[in-house]
């Protein structure tokens, strides 16, 4: 890009698409930065959660119990290093969780592999992203997420798998609609929340063959419930007395935010309000639009992402890298302005930030498991 170019487009008030174009132009460095500074977190030991270290265990477990895994708590692996984490505790996520972890857990049981896969998924999400919104700066935004790096690269927390499954079905949707609907089965059984994107299916492709697809596509759940006490743990997860959320509707609900930061409680509050705020700027400006005669009806683009913020605001217990599965629900919006706004609003999830730039706040590890990450 010429400074004559530059100068141009701020004469004419675009430097917003500037600052776009110069991005663009770094992107393989900042692919390339960006990777690195993932591969370093991957080294470091998780220090904010246990999660990984339990998840992988499970998946070690698996190959001893097979479909009745869900029927054990932690405890029940006495002598293990994840017996005492949260012992009382199930597994409590959908089957294609506990099959991932299996699989990680078969090659290489080891916190270190566990976090280089998920990030390794995150690069190919990143792609698919592109290839979806034909928009490389998408695929950046998504890339270099401060909540990504941390919750995942860091942590180890497995949101990419769920993101995965869903952007293989956004982008089989137009292609092989069949196959979408069954690669959206799977994505619910990972975590439920890409349920959200089913009504923009149903507003784009039904019929019975992808309806059949669909069905065909939760046989893990259906051969797990026929063996264990499935069911029971994935909708029962119990993780304390008391449910903490800091991007709860109330921000004064001090039972609620669990002794979160102030700070933290308003910049949540700021993110969620604020893309369902546009969320229904956007789908009423359509409505009218409709209304008025012209094009067709799109808001369906913005309810999985309005349902999700919902959902993340509503529930008991929710959790900062619930943050990086937002992308996924905003790539089913057409406009590309509006898909790069909801992308870069990611970029704010302050928990990450803060984690990133000046150190770890609230509860941290005091014997970061340093002893595992080669080996479980």
């Amino acid at each position: 890009m010429t400074v004559a170019a530059i100068e141009k487009g701020t004469e004419n008030g675009s430097w917003l698409n500037q600052v776009w174009a110069l991005l663009e132009d770094s992107l393989v460095w900042l692919f390339a930065a960006a990777t690195i500074y993932r591969l370093y977190l991957c080294l470091r030991p998780p220090i904010t959660s246990t999660d990984l270290l339990r998840y992988i265990g499970f998946g070690k477990e698996f190959w001893k119990y097979g479909l009745t895994i869900y029927n054990y708590p932690a405890e029940h692996f006495a002598g293990t290093p994840y017996a005492q984490l949260w012992p009382t505790m199930h597994f409590i996520y959908p089957a294609l969780a506990i099959l991932f972890f299996a699989l990680v857990s078969k090659i290489w049981p080891a916190l270190f592999f566990g976090k280089l896969v998920l990030t390794a998924i995150e690069g190919l999400n990143a792609f698919l992203i592109w290839k979806i919104s034909d928009d490389r700066l998408l695929a950046l935004l998504y890339y270099i997420s401060p909540a990504s790096l941390w919750w995942v690269s860091r942590e180890g927390q497995y949101e990419p798998l769920v993101v995965l499954f869903g952007l293989i079905a956004l982008y089989l949707l137009s292609r092989r609609p069949q196959w979408a609907y069954l690669n959206l089965a799977l994505a619910i059984q990972t975590k439920y929340t890409p349920g959200f994107l089913l009504p923009y299916f149903l507003r784009k492709k039904i019929g019975w063959r992808e309806g059949l697809f669909f069905i065909v596509g939760f046989i893990p759940s259906i051969l797990f419930t026929l063996r264990s006490e499935y069911i029971f743990r994935i909708f029962t997860p119990g993780y304390m007395a008391i449910g903490c959320n800091s991007y709860t509707w109330n921000i004064f609900d001090s039972e609620k935010l669990c002794s979160t930061p102030f700070w933290l409680v308003v910049a949540n509050a700021v993110l969620t309000y604020g893309i369902l705020i546009l969320c229904l700027v956007f789908a009423t400006r359509e409505l009218a639009r409709q209304v008025g005669g012209y094009g067709e009806l799109r808001i369906f683009e913005y309810i999985g992402l309005a349902f999700f913020i919902v959902f993340l605001k509503s529930i008991s217990w929710a959790q900062f890298w619930y943050i990086p599965t937002i992308p996924l629900f905003a790539l089913t919006i057409e406009e590309s302005r509006e898909r790069r706004l909801f992308f870069s609003l990611c970029l704010f999830e302050m928990a990450a930030l803060h984690n990133l730039l000046i150190g770890p706040f609230g509860w941290v590890n005091p014997s970061p498991p340093y002893q595992y990450m080669w080996g479980v």
